[in-house]
């Protein structure tokens, strides 16, 4: 009897050998097979094209935010999401790909942040916010500020001269402890007269004192902060009136200082001082009543007001006494 040299493999098992790996190989290739042959899942790498029309908005304005994915995502949900400052990202909306790849989205902000439009992994939910690798691409952030509002009650303030007064309003969104600023023109500048603090409800009450006699524009002011942006609002105008004395003179006819002759309804008054054509306010009682220095005088008795007739009747007023003005 042969013996075979050790090491060597008899042809017959050689072949049953053979025929055994190629059935190991064979399983264990199937599965990558099977993985070649399965469609990937749809996903997009292309950052989407996002415009927002305005970047500083009123409160109450809609944001108008449109863009543009490739037509390939067409169908596709995209959702609109927005981070707060200092907060993370939350959904507001979701719409769908138009054909042309085309969305856009029509939301209201109370507070200003970034937003971005992100596409949703097919069968997720509408309203995700969790971006999955591979599958969700979002915009670019852009920054939005939203401007707060003020809503001032009464329009202007009418004082005696040092006396103190109230400005009074609402700012919103309504949120405690935001400071807000009273502010007159003089000098062609805003100046501040006056600040408060917001309460729970956004109100707040403003106290000034009126200071010198005279008419002076006022605003409310809110500088902004990190939730919303600054804004402003008329609140009228501040007069002071201080007490002054007065008289009136009919000579109707003659000459005024500041050209033209003095008529029976001629308005206006005589002062020895203030620029032809200052408007002054007078008050006398409850009546009131706004005109021009078109004269010089009086001189005597320490009177700073000489009225003419037209004005004297408006005011009610006959012979010689206090009258309240605005100079």
């Amino acid at each position: 009897m042969r013996l075979q040299p050790t090491g060597r493999i008899a042809p017959r098992q050689a072949v049953v050998g053979a025929l055994v790996l190629g059935t190991t190989l064979a399983v264990m290739a199937s599965p990558f097979a099977a993985a070649r042959s399965s469609p990937a899942p749809r996903t997009s790498t292309v950052l989407p094209a996002v415009v927002l029309r305005d970047r500083t908005l009123r409160l109450g304005q809609r944001a108008d935010v449109r863009g543009r994915f490739p037509a390939a995502d067409a169908g596709r949900t995209v959702a609109l999401q927005y981070a707060p400052r200092g907060a993370g990202w939350e959904p507001l909306a979701t719409t769908t790909v138009a054909a042309d790849g085309r969305y856009r989205f029509r939301v209201r902000l109370e507070r200003s942040g970034a937003l971005r439009a992100a596409l949703l992994p097919e069968g997720g939910a509408a309203a995700a916010g969790i971006a999955v690798p591979g599958v969700l691409s979002a915009s670019r952030p852009l920054r939005v500020a939203v401007a707060g509002r003020l809503v001032v009650s009464g329009r202007g303030l009418e004082l005696r001269a040092g006396g103190a007064g109230h400005v009074r309003g609402t700012l919103l969104p309504r949120t405690q402890g935001r400071l807000v600023l009273v502010e007159a023109a003089a000098g062609g500048r805003w100046t501040a007269i006056a600040r408060a603090r917001t309460r729970a409800n956004g109100h707040f009450d403003a106290r000034l004192v009126a200071g010198a006699a005279g008419s002076r524009s006022l605003r409310v002011r809110f500088a902004g902060d990190a939730r919303n942006a600054a804004t402003r609002a008329g609140a009228g105008t501040l007069r002071a009136f201080r007490p002054t004395l007065a008289s009136w003179y009919d000579l109707y006819g003659g000459a005024l200082a500041c050209g033209g002759t003095l008529g029976y309804d001629t308005l206006g008054v005589a002062n020895k001082t203030l620029p032809c054509g200052t408007r002054v306010t007078l008050r006398y009682g409850s009546r009131e009543i706004t005109v021009p220095v078109i004269d010089r005088g009086p001189y005597v008795g320490g009177r700073e007001w000489d009225l003419t007739g037209a004005t004297a009747r408006a005011l009610g007023f006959d012979g010689v006494g206090v009258v309240w003005s605005t100079k």
